[in-house]
């Protein structure tokens, strides 16, 4: 009786932590979908003429948040998984459901990544887009700024008087 009681309490903890890790996973899908529209949204900003500086730091930093919160998960899921690894391993069938309910949150996940992976490389060519469209208007304004110095310059030598006078009367 003792060794069945060891087998069912140890069946009902790694229920658990698969649950936790279930649950983790959940977690990991809903905050790379949080992510997806932030990608969206920085792709939003932009698209725009003019970028709003406000807007793109505040998308910036709930993406970090985002990415932040997949860390702390993915450190949770990583001892989860090492603590129930071995039973798993050893006893698959006694876990089919949770393991297939996990490998179908691990697809959905994956593809999460990927769409987000394109989300990045197409944000990517429109920031150095930006970045280059800023510079060129910084250098233009700065030739401008530079020819009209030179302008004033040239005209503060020049004196009030005419240059040239009509000496015929």
């Amino acid at each position: 009786m003792g060794s069945e009681m060891c087998i069912r309490d140890r069946k009902i903890m790694t229920t658990n932590y698969l649950q936790m890790m279930i649950d983790s996973l959940n977690k990991k899908k809903d905050i790379l979908t949080r992510i997806v529209a932030l990608n969206d949204e920085q792709d939003a900003i932009l698209s725009t003429t003019i970028l709003d500086d406000a807007a793109f730091d505040s998308n910036m930093k709930a993406k970090g948040d985002c990415i932040d919160g997949l860390d702390r998960l993915d450190e949770g899921f990583q001892a989860l998984f090492n603590r129930v690894r071995d039973e798993i391993n050893n006893n698959k069938a006694m876990y089919t459901e949770e393991i297939a309910v996990m490998k179908k949150l691990i697809t959905e996940v994956t593809e999460l990544g990927a769409k987000i992976e394109v989300q990045e490389a197409r944000n990517k060519v429109k920031v150095e887009a930006m970045f280059r469209r800023e510079r060129q208007e910084h250098k233009e304004a700065k030739r401008s700024a530079s020819m009209a110095k030179s302008y004033y310059q040239n005209m503060s030598k020049v004196s009030n008087e005419p240059q040239f006078m009509d000496t015929k009367q």
